[in-house]
């Protein structure tokens, strides 16, 4: 064997099993397709500027997935709190009333629909979540006749699940995740100097007893008696007792040539539709704003933060970085000339919002985005629904990712996978010691 375990895929997921696995003792050898590492958490240096892969959330800070990764491998991630989110509504902002308590001191809504609001958020997350999966949100608010509380709940639902249309929101995953924010403290945190601290922290952690190749993409795996035996890329060929998939479910059943696997997971797997959208970064020669939180719109439905506002090393002394993310369905980003008009019109609240901030651009970068986190929360895609970590069929085969039926959204799915997978393989590679004990 080459390894004990080889991990396919250099993004959130593939470098936290990878390096939670090199932790346990095991010999890892990663394998990343592209140049660098950090998959859709990637980072670019750009004159001065740390510009990250889109917009990013570390839902629940210190209490959150990505810490709960360091925590086991004995680091701790720093986080940066930002200042509350605010919504941008007729011309201004106001504070975004996203749990009961700011809901009746908002001054956005009258007191009936004050009511309607905090009911409604009562009636989600009251019960088990599970018995919600299959309801969407707007099937749990068929019945809600004010137009405010229904802004307010889909304004929720899209920045705390990325789901902002109520029929493709499954209310049990918002209820999970409200459940989930209600009892952390703090809500979100930005890990000081962004994601290249993760991803170099997990990659400093995995190359202690393991290796990272990255421009390796894996091409093929090929199966001998229910295992995995040999792992193909473009160039060479690796062996290892057990070897875990970071990549995207949609595109698995490409490794296998399309047969080997079970029909049914196939078949999931490449249905699983993503979230999709605009992706909008601007580098500016000098400040627009002091604004340190999330920031959104309800119509469109949108949301950004002006990073260096919240850690100050993104950008050049002087200068501000602005991340975007305008979430928007799949099939449209394959419409060249809707897309068109949606990044139009994108741009234009953003010049409402931050007078002269087009006369202020150093550079900009756009990116139509058709995978940004792994699956849309709705119905038929949530946690009971999704992809297992595991196939029957292949007993030395693991799934880890924002694909898979983990805990929470995008990230967090990731960094949660990843937690059980190691689990999973540590449990599997001890098992196959002792029995090799056994043997002799």
């Amino acid at each position: 064997m080459d390894c004990d375990v080889i991990v396919i895929g250099g993004g959130y997921a593939g470098l936290s099993a990878g390096a939670l696995l090199a932790h346990r003792g095991y010999e890892v050898l990663l394998l990343e397709k592209s140049r660098s590492l950090g998959g859709r958490a990637g980072f670019m240096e750009k004159d001065g500027y740390i510009v990250e892969y889109g917009l990013h959330a570390n839902r629940n800070a210190s209490d959150g997935a990505a810490a709960a990764v360091f925590r086991r491998l004995g680091r701790e991630l720093e986080f940066i709190a930002p200042g509350e989110p605010e919504l941008w509504r007729e011309g201004g902002f106001v504070p975004l009333p996203n749990n009961v308590g700011k809901i009746f001191r908002s001054s956005m809504l009258p007191l009936p629909a004050k009511i309607s609001a905090a009911r409604y958020l009562v009636k989600l997350v009251a019960g088990n979540p599970a018995k919600k999966y299959q309801l969407s949100l707007e099937d749990l608010t068929a019945s809600c006749k004010s137009q405010e509380t229904l802004e307010i709940l889909r304004v929720i639902s899209g920045i705390g699940i990325i789901a902002p249309e109520p029929a493709n929101a499954s209310a049990g995953e918002l209820a999970a995740y409200l459940k989930k924010a209600l009892r952390s403290k703090v809500k979100v945190g930005y890990p000081r100097g962004g994601t290249p601290s993760i991803i170099g922290g997990l990659r400093e952690e995995l190359e202690k007893n393991g290796q990272i190749m990255t421009g390796n993409k894996v091409t093929r795996l090929m199966l001998k008696k229910g295992l995995v035996n040999q792992v193909k890329t473009e160039t060479s060929s690796y062996t290892a007792y057990a070897v875990v998939s970071a990549m995207p479910v949609q595109d698995l059943p490409d490794l296998f040539g399309g047969k080997d696997l079970p029909i049914k997971f196939a078949k999931r797997a490449r249905e699983l539709v993503p979230t999709a959208g605009i992706s909008l970064d601007v580098g500016l020669k000098e400040p627009v704003t002091d604004k340190n939180g999330l920031l959104v719109t309800s119509e469109p439905l949108s949301m950004g933060q002006f990073t260096s506002n919240i850690d100050p090393g993104m950008a050049p002394a002087g200068r501000q970085l602005l991340s975007w993310y305008y979430p928007l369905p799949l099939p449209w980003v394959k419409n060249a000339d809707k897309m068109g008009r949606e990044e139009q019109r994108l741009r234009g609240v953003l010049g409402e919002m931050f007078p002269g901030i087009w006369d202020a651009v150093d550079w900009e970068r756009t990116l139509r985005l058709s995978m940004v986190d792994g699956f849309l929360p709705r119905p038929g895609q949530t946690r009971a629904d999704r992809p297992d970590f595991t196939i029957p069929s292949l007993d030395n085969f693991f799934i880890c990712g924002d694909t898979t039926r983990a805990e929470g959204t995008g990230g967090d799915t990731a960094f949660n996978s990843a937690i059980h997978v190691s689990g999973l393989v540590d449990d599997y590679l001890e098992e196959i010691t002792e029995e090799e004990e056994d043997e002799d």
